[in-house]
This record gives C-alpha cells, sequence and structure tokens, in this order.
C-alpha cells in the first residue's frame, strides 16, 4: 500500500513540478527578453544623447571662431553669445559653460587677456567637450594637450 502511495504522489507531484519549471522556465525567457529589450533602448536613448550634444557642441565651436583672428564675423559671435546666455545654462555641463563664460569674459578690457590667452581657453573647452562625449559613449580620455589644440589664423 505504502509502495501505491508513493507512486501516486510521485506521479502528482512531477508534472506538477515539470509544469512548474515550464513555467517558470517562460516566466524567465519573458522577463529576460523584457530586460534585454529595455537595456537596447536604454543603449540607443545614450547613443543620440552622445548625437545631440556632439552636434550641439560642434555648433557652439563652430560659431566661437568668429571670434578668432582672420575669421571675424560678428553672425557668429552674436550666435555664441547666444548659445552660451540661452542654450549652455540647459544642456552643457558646468565645465563647458563655465569655459565658454571665461572665454567671452576674455574680452573684457579690464581683463586684459591675449590672443594666446584666449587659445588656452579654447583648448581647454575643446578638451572638455571630447571627454565628456567620450565618457558618454564609454571611450577613455583624450590624450590630446591643450598646445596641441590652436585654431590656425589667417593672415
Amino acid at each position: 500500500m505504502e509502495a501505491s502511495n508513493s507512486a501516486l504522489l510521485s506521479s502528482a507531484i512531477f508534472p506538477s513540478l515539470i509544469s512548474a519549471f515550464g513555467l517558470g522556465a517562460l516566466i524567465s525567457g519573458v522577463v529576460v527578453t523584457w530586460v534585454k529589450s529595455k537595456l537596447d533602448q536604454n543603449s540607443e536613448s545614450k547613443r543620440r544623447v552622445r548625437e545631440l550634444r556632439e552636434k550641439q557642441y560642434k555648433d557652439f565651436l563652430n560659431n566661437l571662431m568668429g571670434f578668432f583672428k582672420g575669421w571675424e564675423d560678428k553672425s557668429f559671435q552674436k550666435q555664441f553669445i547666444w548659445d552660451v546666455n540661452a542654450n549652455a545654462p540647459v544642456s552643457a555641463s558646468d565645465e563647458v559653460y563655465r569655459l565658454a563664460r571665461k572665454y567671452i569674459d576674455s574680452f573684457d578690457k579690464k581683463n586684459n587677456a591675449s590672443e594666446d590667452d584666449r587659445q588656452k581657453i579654447y583648448a581647454k573647452l575643446v578638451i572638455t567637450m571630447r571627454n565628456e562625449l567620450n565618457k558618454m559613449s564609454g571611450e577613455p580620455r583624450t590624450d590630446l594637450k591643450e598646445e596641441e589644440i590652436k585654431v590656425m589664423q589667417l593672415d
């Protein structure tokens, strides 16, 4: 009798265990698929954010060119100042914003900044932007040095 109870118990539990593990595997598969989908969406979102930030910084630097000797362009200068006042406080990193303000302030007569001083600020700005973009995409920090970054001037 004990053997038949044991057989009955085994025959009732075994299919239940299989069903439970089968259901668990199904649930696990759904959860894994959902998590992978969310990670892919997050990765795509990060890629888009990086691309937008890169475009913003390129436009920022293009407008900054309007201040350099030989490249002077009042419309670019105005757009740069507009971006620093209207866009950068919201969308640029703290360091990029500070360096952009420092660049504008270098034109104040009381600061007595030279073209070389402005080139150094520009180089710091470029390196900061590159490092920020690299960090967003998981790349290492740039190994460029400030003295390697210089706007070539027209005579």
